[in-house]
């Protein structure tokens, strides 16, 4: 009752602060420079150089300790257009050991509009669920439950009632969909699975191992399944994160079928702190 009790508060809380008024982040710290220039493509196209303009000032969010199996962390979301930077939505992410596997609650959400300059903000998508899954290097899904809404940002309720409910399970590599309207399979493709928001905690847990790659399909906002997905360590990198403070970084490309390569910042705590694409970026905003 207690750990039911909890994940509700936490529910509550993703959903109070989505609601809440948004603003960018302060930006970066002066040492950061050293960091806008760490790259991983000659181009340096998914580098952090994408952050540069929003980023100014930014404060490092030092911590002591954290657990790569519980933890609850905050993200901005940010989409780039070129080098314009826009301010998207957030995504909030707790873990925890139940038994022998993880659980994972979470909640997605980014304005209807993708956060395009001068337009209205009304509308909001939301995504949000449990997710419980193996203890293993993908952090397997082995079942959920996940609601997907467009909603009001004033009150974050689905627009005009609707929304749509799905729940899944995978046994022996075949994943199972639930929904309102119908039952339907997709097929595992015979290796490892993953999910899209679980790829922040692979990272950290890659990081803490010393993994240096893993091959696995990926299960895309719980519909769609990626195959032939590959994580790999790119490099490491010591960096000034203000005030002299020298933090390690491992840097991690994910590549395969169906996404844009994505970037995994993951600091010498091995916490995800930066997620870059082509398109959009996840930066840490907290963690507990």
């Amino acid at each position: 009752m207690e750990k039911q009790q909890g994940r509700r508060n936490f529910l509550k809380l993703a959903g109070l602060t989505a609601g809440a008024l948004q603003l960018p982040l302060a930006g970066w710290a002066e040492g950061f420079k050293t960091l806008l220039n760490e790259g991983i493509n000659p181009s340096g196209e998914f580098s952090l150089l994408k952050l540069e303009k929003l980023l100014v000032g930014y404060a490092f969010p030092f911590v002591e300790q954290f657990s790569t199996s519980g933890f609850h962390s905050g993200y901005k979301l940010y989409n780039l257009y070129g080098d314009n930077i826009v301010f998207a939505g957030e995504l909030f992410i707790k873990s925890e050991t139940k038994g022998e596997n993880r659980l994972f609650d979470f909640l997605d959400w980014r304005f209807a509009d993708n956060g395009i300059k001068d337009r209205i903000k009304k509308f909001k998508y939301i995504v949000s669920g449990s997710v419980t899954t193996a203890h293993d290097t993908t952090l397997t899904p082995e079942q959920w439950n996940v609601f997907s809404r467009i909603a009001l940002t004033e009150n974050d309720k689905p627009y005009r009632g609707a929304g749509l409910v799905s729940q899944g399970t995978v046994l022996n590599g075949d994943i199972m969909i639930q929904t309102p309207a119908k039952l339907f399979g997709k097929p595992g493709f015979n290796q490892a699975l993953s999910w899209k928001w679980g790829l922040i905690s692979v990272a950290q847990q890659m990081a803490e191992a010393s993994t240096p790659e893993i091959q696995f399909n990926m299960l895309d906002e719980f519909d769609i399944v990626h195959p032939n997905q590959k994580m790999k360590n790119k490099k490491q990198a010591t960096i000034d994160c203000g005030g002299g403070r020298l933090v390690d970084f491992n840097v991690f490309e994910q590549t395969g079928e169906g996404v844009i390569p994505t970037i995994y910042w993951v600091d010498q705590w091995n916490r995800t702190v930066f997620v870059v694409s082509g398109m959009e970026a996840y930066v840490l905003n907290y963690d507990k």
